[in-house]
């Protein structure tokens, strides 16, 4: 019984958690210079401004687009759109810029920024139609953006490359992180009850704690296998009927999952479906 129990809290919580987010590897060698990270283009003709909006699309070939709104008192929304697939995030009302993926391929993006109004309203303030030619197509699964943050001094990175120290392949070294991952990171039963809308994982947080419930497993999973140069995908869909997120690892050529926070509570899911990519 005590199992049964623990098993329905673990698929309540992911699916309180993740329904209340809004609409969320660049080659198979590690980066030469260190971990990725994202920076502003500097180019004034790929910078577009508007409405107190500004959205510097200057290393779109890279996967990412950087994104801020001058100081406001008011949630700030932003919607990428490649076709008929759309992304939507929360955007800070601080006037910090935020790093975004373009992880929907080649093609045109509309990009989107909306104000607050009313109830459910948002009042659309800027936007922005552009042209993406990624250099590799899994690159926007080596750079930190929203759902998986991180710098190269964050405490999961440090921990990344010690348990990756003195191993050669990326096979060996991403079983490191998910075994590490799997067994050290505890299921955050208390949070699980009482997880807050808009939430966004803090890997380092995580790592701290040692605690955390799905969408954290995925996205401290994610921020240590990029900092090895391994492309991976952060996914949220369901497994089996239960909304839930886990990582897909890009190895050998081949995209494989991981799902480390099944792995912390000895469960199994027969059937996986993935929405949404980070």
């Amino acid at each position: 019984m005590r199992l049964i129990v623990r098993r329905a809290v673990v698929f309540a919580a992911c699916l309180v958690l993740l329904s209340a987010i809004a609409l969320p590897a660049a080659t198979a060698q590690g980066p030469p210079g260190g971990v990725l990270m994202p920076a502003l283009s500097g180019n004034r003709r790929a910078t577009y401004a508007e409405g107190g909006v500004t959205i510097d699309y200057g290393n779109a070939s890279q996967g990412y687009v950087m994104i801020k709104h001058s100081p406001v008192d008011v949630p700030l929304k932003v919607c990428i759109t490649r076709g008929e697939t759309a992304y939507t995030y929360d955007l800070n009302s601080q006037g910090a810029f935020e790093v975004y993926p373009l992880q929907m391929g080649n093609g045109s993006y509309r990009i989107e920024v909306f104000s607050w109004l009313e109830g459910n309203a948002y009042l659309p303030v800027a936007e922005k139609a552009i042209s993406v030619m990624l250099d590799d197509p899994h690159i926007s699964y080596l750079y930190p953006s929203q759902y998986v943050n991180y710098t190269p001094e964050s405490m999961a990175v440090a921990k990344s490359n010690e348990l990756c120290e003195g191993l050669e392949t990326q096979r060996e070294k991403a079983m490191a992180i998910y075994a590490f991952i799997g067994r050290r990171i505890h299921y955050d039963y208390l949070f699980s009850v009482r997880p807050k809308s808009g939430y966004l994982p803090d890997v380092d947080s995580v790592l701290d704690r040692r605690r955390g419930i799905c969408f954290d497993y995925a996205a401290l999973m994610a921020c240590m296998l990029r900092a090895q140069g391994i492309p991976t995908k952060l996914v949220i869909g369901y497994a089996d009927r239960s909304y839930h997120a886990w990582n897909n690892v890009l190895l050998d050529g081949k995209w494989h999952r991981l799902d480390a926070a099944y792995v912390s509570v000895s469960m199994r899911a027969e059937v996986y479906r993935e929405e949404r990519y980070y």
